[in-house]
């Protein structure tokens, strides 16, 4: 599959895009730091439906597809929900 592609800007103007490249570069060792932090924050900002979080979170998950690797993703998951 080819790489992530996210349109728009962030909440700060900043390009999706670049999260979407910074995740594609990033190991799978990295990806589930990553992954793990922005699964966690989008349940924090939970009370807040325009948070970059959301959009982040969902990316994670996109990018796990993306590599052909969805386990990382629920690997982050429990990462991120102490269930590990």
């Amino acid at each position: 599959m080819d790489k992530l592609t996210l349109e728009g800007k962030n909440n700060y103007g900043k390009p999706k895009q670049d999260f979407a490249d910074e995740l594609a570069a990033a190991s799978d060792e990295e990806y589930l730091k990553i992954a793990e932090e922005y699964i966690w924050l989008s349940a924090w900002a939970a009370n807040n439906r325009r948070s970059d979080y959301h959009w982040m979170c969902d990316a994670t998950y996109d990018e796990a597809k993306r590599r052909g690797k969805p386990e990382l993703y629920g690997q982050a998951h429990k990462m991120a929900s102490g269930t590990t």
